[in-house]
């Protein structure tokens, strides 16, 4: 296993651990947490960011705390946090197993669903993202069914329907949660060109090979879209490259 993929292992499986800490008994429902999550799996205490827009729009309240960690979160790592952190982008990558061609220009479905989040929020007082948000189905659902606490009827089959076509969707197109539907990349995906865990591209060094565009699990051209929106800063790009062209940094951004 190349270095960067070994480190971003460790750090998903740490992106699990910190979402079931309730498991052991720690309680942090004062933190956001940064990727998707459900507030409802019996073992979650930190909040779901896209649940929390949700009760805000629904109380007309402006989200500062939200905002505020959000923006935090996004400066500090942009979508690096779905690449490395969120347990159901870390699912996204457990079932990969094709990479399926989709047109780029259907990547703004998540800005999409981003809007109809809030308006289905504002206009419905309710969270309805969370009546088909996958996440939750498995982190929540799923568990809570097998304590016994959830019984299979019209609701139960319905979730299971849902998630498993996301999972069917997601072997055969690789991070396609990622790249087409979830609202909190979509959110992210604002701050990628200026968070501080960014790529530097040699182009020196640069033989336009397109190597790192096969490794890709977005479907992008490293070489020539750094840092673009829809980048999950996974670092497949740097571990496949043969001439070491691109690198991966933690840094203040140069001016250019």
């Amino acid at each position: 296993m190349r270095r960067l993929t070994r480190l971003r292992r460790i750090s998903q499986s740490c992106g699990l651990i910190f979402g079931l800490f309730g498991a052991f008994g720690i309680g942090m429902k004062h933190i956001i947490f940064p990727g998707l999550h459900c507030h409802a799996c019996p073992f979650s205490v930190t909040i779901c960011p896209i649940g929390l827009l949700q009760h805000k729009t629904i109380f007309g309240v402006i989200p500062y705390f939200l905002l505020g960690m959000i923006g935090a979160y996004g400066l500090f790592a942009g979508r690096a946090f779905c690449g490395w952190f969120c347990p159901f982008g870390t699912v996204n990558d457990l079932l990969a197993r094709r990479k399926v061609r989709i047109n780029r220009a259907l990547a703004c479905s998540k800005y999409i669903i981003l809007l109809l989040v809030a308006a289905g929020a504002w206009y419905y007082a309710d969270t309805l993202f969370c009546r088909v948000c996958p996440a939750a189905f498995l982190s929540a659902s799923l568990p809570y069914f097998f304590m016994g606490m959830v019984p299979v009827g019209r609701l139960f089959l319905f979730r299971m329907v849902v998630l498993g076509g996301v999972i069917i969707g997601m072997v055969f197109v690789a991070r396609l949660w990622c790249r087409y539907l979830c609202p909190m990349g979509a959110v992210f995906s604002v701050f990628n060109r200026i968070s501080l865990f960014h790529f530097s591209l040699n182009k020196q060094r640069c033989t336009a090979c397109e190597v790192c565009k096969d490794s890709c699990v977005m479907g992008l051209s490293p070489q020539k879209e750094i840092d673009c929106a829809d980048c999950i800063k996974c670092g497949a790009c740097v571990d496949h490259c043969p001439r070491n062209a691109i690198k991966l940094k933690f840094s203040p951004r140069q001016a250019k």
